[in-house]
């Protein structure tokens, strides 16, 4: 099949308008941003994280149910391929464990959720036939690499703790101690804290000493996320659950002060020495200006993903230029055809770029927003929910597809054939969603078991997550006819 921009042509019979697909995706933005800001309202930055592993069990066991069927089924290379993807799947999460490959797994994602959207713009303007291949389209692949370029690094950063306190809090001239919920398994692995005063612009109010010296092999103080060229560390203590009350520390020697209000970022990089950090303690001094109400965010980030170093800088700008032209220059219709797919994915683009202008402008403003990355997750949820409903209307199409579908007629295909029907997969949908967020807030907020954290803990999910991306890339068997791919 040769590389034509797909869905280029005037819309032939069978084939949806673009219209179709548009409207799927201003449904799946509405329900995105509507439970998302539910979420952000009722429990505030938590509520984001609560909200992704409420959202992915369901994703993620039903798409594997599905997936699975093919194996036992024993399709054309799906067992072969099972093996290799448990081993790849496996080897993502031991290098995770051991080094913390948080930006490598969005990254991952989002390539996953990139092209699951394009597969399902394919699909929907097929009206679900069998159709090409995505990687048929021409410049998807450069596509999907220019849009995994546009976020930066330190857009991918999470926040493992997040606490707000006044000023009225601090403990000065004594040591300030900022507590947090236990990190348990923090030994040996690096972080990024540091504070914030939103609305505070040329308000001196608040100080903390730094050393001018290097006094810490394992991190470095930075402020607005830079390297600081007056010193080199800030005086902390990390603090640990059991630890007794800090004794008093000399801060004496060549050292400086660094405001800490004034809106911009204050921290520094570390080393956890022991499991279960749940604190920093700070030396805070008070100036002259009475600031009781001023309101400070103190972050607490795993690992430190931190601004691109000026030559990647460039590097990036330079690769987002080449790839941004070359996909112009396969994707602008051209011999009087009237690109669909452009005008699809110029929309999907401007809502993505809209948002996330939005999402970094409220930094300053202290209110907690989500992440790019954790606004993606939401969107491919409800985008796979959307498509699949949508999928499930056209109930002959469906019907047409499961009797071509080789059967065992063993239990588990019945099964599948059970969720095939638009009624029992809604049931399934809502059983499992319910499920998911009653162990959720159980563990978040009824305080549940420590156990509960390898299911239901956002930092735990992300292995589940790799394991959903990595199964995707499974080959799947794909008869297109002539007819249909004309016409798509």
């Amino acid at each position: 099949m040769s590389a034509t921009p797909i869905a280029e042509q005037s819309i032939l019979p069978g084939v949806a308008p673009l219209s179709v697909p548009l409207r799927n995706t201003f449904l799946t933005l509405l329900l995105t941003i509507g439970t998302l800001a539910c979420s952000g309202f009722i429990w505030r930055e938590q509520g984001y994280e609560m909200l992704i592993v409420t959202m992915g069990w369901p994703h993620v066991i039903l798409g594997f149910v599905f997936y699975f069927g093919r194996v036992l089924r024993g399709e054309q290379t799906a067992r072969p391929a099972f093996l290799m993807l448990a081993l790849l799947t496996l080897t993502f999460w031991i290098v995770h464990y051991n080094f913390a490959i948080t930006g490598l797994i969005y990254l991952y994602f989002l390539h996953h959720a990139f092209r699951d959207e394009i597969f399902v713009y394919l699909q929907t303007r097929a009206r679900h036939r069998p159709g090409p291949s995505v990687y048929t389209v021409a410049g998807v692949g450069p596509l999907i690499l220019l849009m995994l370029l546009v976020p930066k690094q330190q857009d991918f950063r999470q926040d493992l703790r997040r606490v707000e306190w006044a000023g009225a809090q601090v403990a000065a001239p004594d040591w300030t101690l900022i507590s947090f919920k236990p990190v348990e398994n923090s030994a040996g692995r690096d972080f990024y804290f540091y504070l914030q005063a939103p609305h505070t612009e040329g308000l001196r109010a608040f100080v903390t000493p730094a050393a001018v010296d290097d006094r810490r092999a394992d991190g470095q103080l930075l402020v607005g996320d830079q390297e600081w060229s007056h010193a080199k560390d800030l005086e902390f203590r990390p603090h640990y659950a059991q630890d007794q009350a800090l004794k008093q520390v000399s801060t004496a020697g060549n050292r400086i002060s660094v405001l800490l209000t004034g809106g911009h970022k204050v921290g520094q990089t570390f080393r956890a020495e022991r499991n279960n950090l749940d604190g920093i303690w700070l030396p805070i001094e008070r100036l002259g200006q009475p600031a009781d109400a001023t309101r400070f965010v103190f972050h607490l980030a795993s690992p430190p993903l931190l601004p691109y170093s000026r030559p990647l800088g460039t590097l990036r700008l330079v690769l987002l230029a080449a790839l941004g032209l070359y996909v112009l220059y396969r994707l602008i219709p051209r011999r009087g055809q009237t690109s669909q797919l452009w005008i699809y994915l110029l929309v999907l683009g401007i809502a993505f770029a809209g948002t996330q202008m939005i999402l970094k402008s409220s930094s300053n403003a202290g209110y907690p927003f989500p992440l790019i990355f954790q606004f993606v997750v939401v969107f491919h949820y409800w985008s796979w929910y959307v498509f699949s409903f949508d999928k499930l209307r056209g109930g002959q199409t469906l019907q047409s597809a499961a009797k071509s579908k080789p059967a065992v007629g063993g239990l588990y295909d019945q099964l599948l054939g059970h969720l095939r029907r638009a009624p029992n997969f809604a049931v399934a949908v809502i059983g499992l969603n319910l499920l998911s967020a009653a162990g959720v807030f159980w563990y978040y907020k009824l305080n549940g078991p420590a156990s509960l954290r390898f299911g239901f803990d956002y930092s735990y999910f992300l292995y589940f997550l790799v394991l959903h991306v990595t199964f995707s890339f499974s080959p799947k068997p794909r008869v297109v006819s002539a007819t249909t791919a004309q016409k798509v």
